[in-house]
């Protein structure tokens, strides 16, 4: 009984100096993450305090609405980093703002998950602008990480999206232990696998090509260009995950690779009105999935 009781009491300090010394970890873990927070927050409250000082330049007064979008790298992509830095920027300008009215950029997020816009689609001026209207802002607040002879530099700049207006840009300094890691080509749909099951209450279907033929278009009139994409001179082209029922129509219309300035819905709309020649397995007509393209050219 007393060894029993010894082995619960050696038991009992055991677990309590395991708990010690992981809260010492864990506490340390945590200071040294506060503290590279708190050097980031320093940073940040002052690009947007420089941001909103001078914002005026882009036309962005006391009663603009500004979307951050996410900051990328000079080929384009974006990064987890770029996504997070963009959210700590539009938090330090909300708080700074002072009836400058900063967008949700969870938002934003869905809004590119939903509609599989690859950052390097938007990397123009013009792009960028257009993604801001979306929104109905009037601001785009756009931001580039690029290395500089061993070190890192966000710069930023303040676009009106009703002109050419430009805010002056702003840059900050920012350091990066691991740069290719954080700073790794990530899109915010990339977790994401759409087309992969029906919806519910969707019709039964197989992919187009798996045991049966492939359907093919009867009626496939291009899609129309949008005002803003053909104002730019933009091409591009959207793949769309399209069910084909076994009556030749196209329904539950998905985008698996998207492009700006309107056109994936332009492509939907079009695809909605196509006709085609069903997918046959044996002699029976049946309902299909398959990728379709839709290429928007300017001759």
């Amino acid at each position: 009984m007393l060894s029993h009781i010894r082995a619960v009491r050696f038991a009992a300090l055991a677990l309590g100096a395991y708990f010690f010394v992981a809260g010492i970890v864990r506490a340390q873990d945590l200071q040294s993450s506060s503290t590279r927070g708190d050097l980031y927050r320093e940073q940040i409250h002052s690009l947007a305090g420089r941001l909103l000082k001078r914002a005026e330049k882009a036309k962005c007064r006391a009663t603009c609405t500004i979307l951050v979008e996410n900051f990328t790298l000079p080929s384009g992509s974006t990064s987890r980093l770029g996504m997070q830095l963009a959210d700590s920027v539009a938090a330090e300008l909300a708080a700074q703002g002072r009836g400058i009215q900063i967008l949700d950029r969870n938002r934003l997020q869905d809004y590119l998950i939903r509609e599989h816009i690859p950052s390097a689609t938007l990397k123009d001026r013009d792009a960028a602008r257009w993604l801001a209207t979306e929104f109905h802002a009037t601001v785009a607040l756009v931001g580039m990480i690029e290395e500089l002879g061993g070190n890192y530099n966000l710069l930023t700049e303040l676009l009106n999206v009703s002109s050419d207006k430009i805010g002056p840009q702003e840059a900050m300094t920012i350091a990066i232990p691991e740069p290719e890691k954080a700073l790794a080509p990530f899109e915010p749909y990339d977790a994401e696998r759409p087309g992969q099951k029906a919806p519910a209450g969707a019709p039964p279907f197989v992919r187009a090509g798996a045991g049966g033929s492939v359907p093919s278009c009867i009626y496939c009139p291009s899609p129309q260009y949008s005002n803003a994409a053909r104002k730019v001179k933009f091409m591009g082209t959207v793949i769309l995950d399209v069910t084909v029922t076994e009556d030749g129509r196209a329904a539950d219309i998905r985008v698996l690779k998207g492009i700006p300035f309107g056109l994936n819905e332009q492509a939907i709309r079009a695809v909605h009105e196509w006709t085609f020649k069903p997918a046959n397995s044996g002699d029976k007509p049946v309902t299909v999935r398959v990728p379709i393209e839709t290429t928007f050219r300017l001759y």
